[in-house]
């Protein structure tokens, strides 16, 4: 019998970021406890020049990736082929992320910075989450290439034969949120800001199939979740004029503060496991489309041409011809769900069709020959990461980095302040007592100071209240 996780299972919720390969995100949290395939340390891309550029530790929330790192096609078989021309059929060196690079930066040196890669205290929300669930080592880009069509695999395994980015994607084949439909099975897009999937003609002004991610949230809260959601990250940092409040782009993609793509992690995580009912019955697929030209170590596998339609290049495209029997370059890939033992890794080769395969193995397993493309038939399925009889008890520790991230002098001011006036204010009070140069992190600080003043407030508060009854029975 399959265990009890897997009966309970209604619904599987995929939150896909943007643009950062496995390396670059978690390579450095390889551990001899927590045995990933990461990084060594001693990892080294060559420049134009001979330099050796080597892997390092020190990758910033934002300002390291401007220019935008090549990810077409040309670039990508660049960084795993160094000469883009190499057949794919060969193995890849994964030695030209640093000479593609060059092609963006025209500096030798600057380019180097294709090699920096997180800390793993810097990215509390995915690391915790990958090591306190289930995290893919081996889940690749389904293409060598860039956003839509990795993103159009995600939702149809395939992308037609396409690897640009144009708009028109009219010419998607089926959908899974279509095969679902089809059988009676009910799912959604929940996105920020923009989908690439509404340009998909079956899609197309299907009120149906798209919901903004306030729904999202909602739906957790109520317990009615779709059998599949999609949900996508803000795109753009923006600003609502009639409220004067601020947007900022959560989607990680280089040169985007990654803190903020930490935090719609948080939030994804927090809507699903908040609620029990929908905690217990959902695998929450955290991944992202595509490496974005920055580095990694593993070289992609082969796969097959999911409908034997081949890229043959464009006029304006310098894009070289592609035949699909080549993954792209490997993602970040972590599996959530209370059925899922604490720091279970899982070395199965993935690409983006493994989702619409699982989708279809779990739900539509009824269903005769349920697939869309030769890709989904052949990708591996991932639900056997769900093997507990007992949904966990204990919630695991999950906090989003700005709880976390050491306070700056500014905000350490502002601290001492808060003590001042606490000192000032409320003697005798704990909150007299304690020592602002002991308080560490911008989570700390703000809850003493929405403390102090919180306590400042009320006595303020009970001045005016006494002054008016003062007042009052004066004039009687």
């Amino acid at each position: 019998m399959p265990p009890a996780g897997l009966d309970n299972l209604k619904h599987i919720v995929v939150l896909m970021m943007e643009n950062r390969s496995f390396d670059h995100m978690l390579g450095f949290a390889q551990s001899d406890t927590w045995p990933i395939d990461g990084l060594k340390g001693t990892e080294t891309n060559v420049d134009s020049a001979g330099g050796a550029a080597q892997v390092s530790s020190d990758a910033r929330y934002a300002g390291d990736f401007t220019p935008d790192p090549g990810h077409a096609v040309l670039d990508t078989l660049t960084q795993l082929y160094v000469d883009a021309n190499t057949p794919v059929t060969q193995d890849p060196s994964m030695g030209g992320f640093v000479q593609s690079y060059e092609g963006k930066t025209g500096k030798p040196q600057d380019a180097h910075r294709i090699m920096k890669c997180f800390s793993p205290g810097r990215l509390p929300t995915l690391v915790s989450l990958a090591q306190q669930f289930a995290v893919c080592d081996r889940w690749f880009s389904s293409v060598p290439g860039p956003t839509f069509p990795n993103r159009a695999y995600a939702h149809g395994a395939t992308s037609v034969g396409r690897v640009d980015m144009g708009v028109d994607w009219l010419n998607m084949s089926k959908t899974l949120y279509e095969l679902l439909a089809e059988n009676n099975l009910d799912s959604r897009i929940y996105y920020h800001d923009s989908t690439m999937a509404m340009t998909f003609k079956g899609l197309m002004n299907q009120g149906r199939y798209f919901d903004q991610i306030d729904d999202f949230y909602s739906d957790c809260s109520k317990n009615r979740l779709p059998v599949y959601s999609f949900v996508e990250p803000r795109y753009a940092n923006s600003e609502d004029d009639s409220t004067n409040t601020f947007f900022s782009a959560s989607d990680q993609h280089p040169d985007h503060n990654v803190e903020e793509g930490e935090l719609l992690i948080h939030r994804v995580f927090n809507a699903v496991w908040n609620n029990p009912a929908v905690r217990n019955s959902t695998l929450l697929v955290v991944v992202y489309d595509e490496h974005g030209g920055l580095y990694d170590h593993m070289p992609p596998p082969k796969t097959v041409n999911p409908d034997n339609k081949n890229w043959k290049g464009s006029a304006d495209s310098t894009d070289p011809p592609f035949d699909f029997t080549r993954l792209g370059v490997r993602v970040p890939a972590v599996l959530i769900s209370p059925y899922i033992k604490a720091g279970t890794i899982d070395h199965t080769p993935y690409d983006h069709a493994s989702i619409a395969a699982t989708v279809c193995k779990l739900f539509l397993k009824n269903v005769a020959n349920a697939s869309l493309t030769a890709r989904d038939r052949q990708a591996n399925t991932f639900e056997a990461n769900i093997t507990l009889d007992q949904p966990r008890a204990v919630a695991p520790s999950v906090t989003p980095l700005p709880l976390q991230a050491p306070i700056n002098d500014h905000l350490r001011q502002l601290v001492r302040a808060a003590s001042f006036l606490a000192k000032q204010n409320l003697p005798g009070d704990d909150l007299s007592r304690v020592n602002p140069d002991e308080i560490k992190t911008e989570g700390d600080a703000s809850k003493y100071m929405n403390q102090v003043h919180e306590k400042l407030r009320d006595i303020a508060n009970q001045q005016s209240a006494g002054a008016a009854a003062g007042a009052a029975g004066g004039r009687n």
